[in-house]
């Protein structure tokens, strides 16, 4: 939880800066402006994409699945829902159920999943990297299922949970329509048992590609674009 609590103090100080933020002069042309107000000529923009992570549960390293939709407002906030779930259950087989119909040799299946509202706030944009700060709220369902003496898998327990996860968020474009992206943060839950805490409070990271697919097309066709596009309007593919 120690790793949780500098997160949650380092708001403050993240928004203090973006209250009084300076411009770094680089060049006599060019700025990095953190905090900026807005980039792009676009004001608003829809958001789809999706949002794989790795993570741990009980020690074990897993691997979430996720769906964002949303919006974002002058190139610099972003906000919609994320959808989380389980790539595939896990399997532990050295836990004891004390269940009288439970198999001698133990096999404990768990699955989750979750939705959330999020916000994202850029630190940091120029031509060729991106800083983010996502914050995600939410809640969801842990399910465990155990083996009886017949094979067949009966539930062990259903708890619902809340969480909260803060994370920093870094995308470097070699090419204007094209991203990588890695991100790395923590995972609080609450309102749900001390098992779940303990099993679920853990960091989590991801990485992936983020694909512009308007400038995509126009790179491969040679079409000239109409007008400038942000460069966020992509497709994430999270490996």
């Amino acid at each position: 939880m120690s790793g949780a609590i500098k997160y949650l103090l380092l708001i403050p100080f993240f928004l203090n800066i973006s209250a009084f933020c300076q411009e770094i002069n680089t060049d006599t042309s060019s700025k990095i402006v953190l905090f900026p107000k807005e980039h792009g000529e676009k004001k608003w923009k829809v958001l789809l994409g999706l949002d794989a992570r790795r993570s741990f549960f009980a020690g074990v390293p897993v691997k979430l699945n996720g769906l964002k939709i949303g919006a974002e407002y002058k190139g610099v906030h972003r906000f919609g829902f994320g959808f989380y779930w389980l790539k595939k259950n896990l399997v532990f087989t050295e836990i004891t159920v004390e269940e009288p119909n439970a198999s001698m040799e133990p096999e404990v299946h768990f699955d989750l999943g979750y939705s959330s509202l999020f916000y994202e706030r850029i630190f940091l944009k120029t031509r060729w990297w991106e800083v983010a700060f996502p914050v995600h709220l939410g809640g969801g369902r842990i399910r465990a299922t155990y083996k009886d003496t017949l094979g067949a898998f009966n539930l062990l327990f259903e708890k619902p949970f809340s969480t909260l996860a803060i994370s920093t968020q870094l995308k470097f474009y070699p090419l204007e329509w094209i991203a990588f992206r890695t991100s790395l943060g923590y995972r609080i839950t609450f309102n749900t048992d001390k098992q779940v805490k303990q099993a679920f409070n853990r960091p989590f990271f991801g990485f992936g590609l983020s694909i512009n697919i308007l400038g995509c097309y126009q790179a491969i066709f040679k079409k000239p674009p109409t007008e400038k596009k942000n460069k966020e309007d992509n497709y994430e593919d999270a490996r």
